[in-house]
């Protein structure tokens, strides 16, 4: 019983250890390997290959990676916008107001940290005459 846990163990550690890696194909089909999107600039791709990093020519991928990569860029190129963009809100006298934000995690409240600044704001007033 012991050896199966053990043989379990190692193998969940290989799946998680190597991620979730892309097939990647080259621009003639011809060719293709695994590997972790890392980043992309106008020109280039550069993927995780191993422990190592490998930047290729965009054109050298097959027109269906080169979109897949573009998307991926510019997902990750929002979602660093929404993080400066957050940062200078939490700076700003209203952002600074909301330092103690906290938010219910399914039984009790937790410190909240902005991902990205709000798009909209809800104004409650009460008085009472």
């Amino acid at each position: 019983m012991k050896k199966n846990t053990l043989i379990m163990t190692i193998a969940s550690l290989a799946l998680v250890g190597s991620g979730w890696a892309r097939t990647w194909t080259s621009a003639d089909g011809a060719k293709t390997f695994e590997g972790d999107f890392v980043s992309l600039n106008d020109t280039s791709v550069t993927v995780k290959l191993g422990r190592k990093d490998m930047t290729f020519k965009l054109e050298l991928l097959s027109e269906k990676d080169q979109e897949w990569a573009k998307a991926e860029g510019a997902k990750i190129a929002a979602a660093a916008g929404n993080e400066k963009a957050a940062a200078e809100f939490a700076e700003s006298d209203f952002g600074k107001a909301l330092k103690k934000l906290q938010k219910f995690d399914e039984t009790k409240f937790v410190d909240h940290k902005l991902e990205e600044a709000p798009k909209y704001f809800l104004l409650y007033f009460s008085a009472s005459w």
